[in-house]
């Protein structure tokens, strides 16, 4: 393991590089201090990613770093939200007299109280872990209780405002829905409008990552829709906007291209991003959903535009204006930009996309690499495809 390499992959927050590295690394080498050492480095820079493999991999968590520092009270007192759930993955049992989840819980709490980082920016997640931590230890909070949190900064970007809406939204029933919806209407607080909205999103998406519930409709989505419907229309600002088309993505099954059309060319980048998953051309406003899916591809945010092109990729459309947009972004900064384009021109069997598929490929070094993942997925489709097309040529 090469330490200083990966040390210097850290300080400039490259997870990729730094995972890169991690996969030639030994048993041996993450039982030993230059571990413990990479962890320290990687808690400190916010690699969560970095800290996580390092966990799963068995780097000793209850090991102090060389200044005596405990990892797991270091990251609930600096309010690391994600590098404490990092480094708790591997946690069991939390409710144990003296568990980690425990002792982080009271240092998170004493943190919050004294205003450790209270004037750093961006500020502490101390009540993100707070409310992590308790949904663990079986306390209860109501939903009153979890917004207020959220609202000191009342960012919804931030981590306390993260905590709260997902923990709400694992909780999918109508006694929730219902106070979301209270919320959600209330006009004189754009905050807890925003709250919220956004509690009514994570509800749809709870379903999803709830484990111990059935695969079923929730039993407020159709209420959803009807109340999310208009306001795809109505909402003049632009950060609820977004908030409004993430939730009714969430609630709505059906006619989802021809209501968020409109908001494909929003001047703000977040309703545009919140739009992009969801525009396809298998509709029957065909032209304009193309339309927006070629102007999104060149949109200045990386996801948006990869988005655009990923749709764009998968789509049934082969013309020599399509072919024309996916060559120019095999040159794009963004690897998964590029690679979208590539895989978009090599199943329209356009030589550039197999080309560009191999470059990329050059450059995977390991599991870790990134990219690899979706490479992968591309050669398995590409070969089944090939597979199928000698299977029903003449003469088989």
């Amino acid at each position: 393991m090469d330490l200083p390499l990966l040390l210097a992959a850290v300080e400039r927050e490259d997870d990729d590089a730094a995972l890169e590295l991690l996969y030639d690394a030994t048993a041996d080498d993450l039982a030993g201090e230059d571990a413990v050492a990479l962890l320290a480095a990687a808690a400190r820079a916010g690699c969560e990613r970095v800290v996580d493999y390092l966990v799963v991999w068995d780097v000793d968590v209850t090991r102090p770093w060389d200044d005596g520092v405990d990892p797991v009270t270091w990251a609930a007192e600096n309010g690391r939200y994600w590098v404490l759930q990092a480094l708790m993955s591997r946690s069991r049992d939390p409710l144990s007299g003296d568990s980690p989840h425990r002792r982080a819980l009271r240092t998170a709490q004493e943190a919050l109280a004294s205003g450790v980082g209270a004037e750093s920016e961006p500020p502490p997640a101390h009540r993100a872990v707070i409310t992590d931590l308790e949904v663990k230890l079986g306390i209860h909070r109501s939903p009153d209780e979890l917004m207020a949190r959220a609202l000191v900064h009342a960012d919804p970007d931030h981590d306390d405002w993260f905590a709260s809406v997902f923990h709400l939204g694992l909780r999918i029933d109508q006694q929730t829905f219902d106070w979301a919806l209270a919320a959600a209407q209330d006009a004189s607080d754009r905050d807890r409008r925003r709250f919220g909205l956004d509690t009514i999103n994570h509800l749809g998406i709870g379903l999803s990552v709830r484990m111990d519930v059935e695969d079923t409709e929730l039993p407020f989505a159709r209420e959803a829709e009807e109340f999310l419907r208009p306001l795809l229309h109505s909402e003049q600002d632009p950060g609820t906007l977004a908030i409004v088309i993430a939730a009714f993505t969430e609630h709505c099954s059906s006619d989802l291209v021809p209501a968020l059309l409109a908001h494909a060319d929003h001047p703000d980048p977040r309703v545009r991003r919140a739009v992009s998953p969801y525009l396809h051309t298998n509709t029957a406003r065909h032209q304009e959903a193309l339309g927006a899916l070629i102007r999104l591809t060149d949109d200045p945010v990386p996801v948006t535009r990869t988005n655009a092109l990923r749709t764009l990729a998968m789509s049934t459309v082969d013309t020599p204006g399509l072919r024309a947009v996916l060559a120019a972004h095999l040159a794009d900064p963004y690897l998964d930009a590029r690679l979208e384009a590539a895989v978009g021109l090599a199943l329209r069997d356009d030589e550039r996309g197999q080309a560009a598929l191999d470059e990329i490929r050059s450059g995977i070094k390991n599991m870790n690499s990134p990219g690899r993942g979706r490479l992968s997925d591309i050669h398995h489709l590409l070969r089944v495809r090939a597979e199928a097309a000698e299977a029903t040529a003449p003469g088989h």
